[in-house]
């Protein structure tokens, strides 16, 4: 694939991006939950996902649902989609993109689950939600869904071709997986982000945390070498880069920066505290010390970094045998498989060891 560089806005200035955007949240019914560092988190399965479910969150989340459809044109989905009646959306979050697709498809019935009940009352009659464990047994009947929705699961997933397997077994004939997952690990095309920048450790950090807490995080080319393990025909990987601030020239990754930015700013400490201090043993204080240090960092547009989407699809053969359960079990990606770089070619920057978070 050759790689798309992308152009600098050569007239930026260091202004405030984020100054009177705010992000808004639906409604959530609360029931049990655990709290630590002053974060709520869910009861159900507690521990089993690091990242908070409060209403700033909450907030983030759907403000992140309008980031990643604006990267993607505005669409839900890029699976082809025809007429589907059964869809499934694993890790639904608020719901918003359940409630999004039920009205864009009035007469197919939506099912969201998730581990925490944060979605709201109510919704379009055809939406439904559940609280389940996407890496327990499914309770749902095999060779029976349209189309099953995964994104932004990063840090939720022990066993990602264990899952992807599940999915292929309850999709029926001719429904189609999508899997839309961000690589945090942030890169730039004119190595305007080194290594040692706090923002280029801090997701290096945040994926080591994840590993060593039993949730590896892909890369953003992995995932279709586990479609293609599953069974799934007709594969389709697409690679975006999601800019971390406004320094895109074009007008709709410039749009995408600045929603970025507010993500980030946001979300960033309740991105990093669980893992930080299951994952590393850090402190909460050195997470906030080290959080605030790469959100400044963010808003420098002298540096041009991003970080990989990816968006990849595929069919269940019309011809499949029927489904007798899911195998699980992860396999080794093919040895000419660039271990290091993005689908982009763009070099994954590496760090270890924990960075000097105290001063300025």
């Amino acid at each position: 694939m050759a790689q798309v560089v992308l152009e600098v806005d050569e007239h930026l200035s260091q202004d405030n991006d984020i100054r009177g955007l705010d992000s808004k949240s639906l409604s959530a019914s609360v029931l049990d939950y655990e709290y630590e560092n002053g974060r709520r988190y869910h009861g159900y399965k507690a521990g089993h996902y690091p990242i908070p479910n409060d209403e700033s969150e909450l907030d983030r989340l759907d403000l992140q649902h309008h980031l990643l459809t604006t990267l993607l044109d505005g669409k839900l989905h890029l699976a082809p989609l025809k007429d589907p009646k059964k869809i499934l959306d694993l890790g639904t979050g608020t719901g918003i993109w359940a409630i999004d697709m039920a009205d864009l498809y009035p007469d197919a019935i939506v099912i969201g689950t998730d581990l925490s009940p944060v979605q709201p009352q109510w919704v379009p009659d055809n939406v439904h939600f559940a609280i389940e464990d996407v890496e327990s047994d499914w309770t749902y009947t095999e060779d029976s869904f349209d189309y099953i929705h995964i994104r932004l699961l990063i840090g939720a997933i022990s066993d990602w071709s264990s899952l992807i397997r599940k999915a292929y077994s309850h999709l029926r004939p001719g429904g189609y997986v999508e899997v839309q997952e961000i690589d945090p690990r942030m890169t730039s095309d004119d190595d305007s982000l080194h290594p040692d920048n706090i923002s280029s450790v801090w997701s290096t950090l945040i994926c080591e945390a994840s590993e060593n807490y039993g949730r590896p995080i892909p890369r953003a080319t992995e995932y279709k070498y586990w479609l293609e393990e599953a069974g799934f025909a007709e594969i389709r990987e697409t690679i975006y880069k999601r800019p971390t601030n406004t320094w895109p020239k074009n007008k709709q990754l410039k749009e995408v920066g600045k929603f970025q930015l507010v993500n980030y700013t946001e979300g960033l400490e309740g991105l990093s505290v669980g893992l930080f201090t299951r994952g590393l043993q850090w402190q909460p204080a050195e997470v906030q010390v080290l959080v605030a240090k790469v959100k400044t960092e963010l808003k420098n547009k002298n540096i041009h970094s991003y970080q990989n989407l990816a968006v990849v699809y595929g069919r269940k053969p019309e011809t499949a045998p029927p489904s007798r359960g899911a195998k699980s079990g992860r396999r080794s990606l093919p040895a000419s498989r660039p271990a290091d770089k993005t689908a982009s070619g763009a070099k994954s920057n590496a760090s270890t060891g924990k960075p000097n978070t105290s001063g300025s």
